[in-house]
């Protein structure tokens, strides 16, 4: 008998290497491109060390998908998170990828990618309820 168990949390590492296993085979048989996820990350500190900016991605496939972009309160506005974002663009077209592509919420900084080139490609209204949840892509030029 099949028993479904609820899990909160991330999996085991032995059921997400499982996971993971299910899915390239099931990707090999559909001859869909190897799903390889590749975690990047740029920092910025101060001279003590201190974290003051953080930009993390992962390359997938041949995007680059934005997760996280964060400056610390006292930096907002000194045009760090932009260099940020312009190390990953530089990245994306150096390694000929097509795109950069991200999720925001309304609540945000949506107008701070758009001055970067990204445009809107959907919108999740009441997402939490009064605000929405914005995809953001910027394809690029690999001619």
């Amino acid at each position: 008998m099949l028993k479904i168990d609820f899990i909160t949390g991330a999996l085991e590492a032995q059921k997400q290497g499982e996971l993971k296993a299910g899915f390239e085979s099931h990707s090999q048989i559909n001859a869909a491109p190897s799903y390889n996820k590749e975690r990047l990350n740029w920092t910025i500190q101060d001279d003590n060390g201190k974290l003051i900016a953080a930009l993390t991605v992962d390359l997938l496939w041949d995007w680059l998908y934005i997760d996280e972009l964060w400056v610390d309160e006292n930096y907002r506005g000194t045009g760090i998170g932009k260099q940020l974002m312009e190390k990953a663009e530089e990245y994306a077209k150096l390694k000929k990828l097509s795109g950069l592509w991200l999720w925001t919420q309304s609540w945000q900084a949506p107008v701070f990618y758009q001055r970067l080139g990204f445009e809107e490609f959907t919108r999740f209204d009441d997402f939490p309820i009064g605000h929405s949840r914005i995809g953001l892509r910027k394809s690029l030029s690999n001619s």
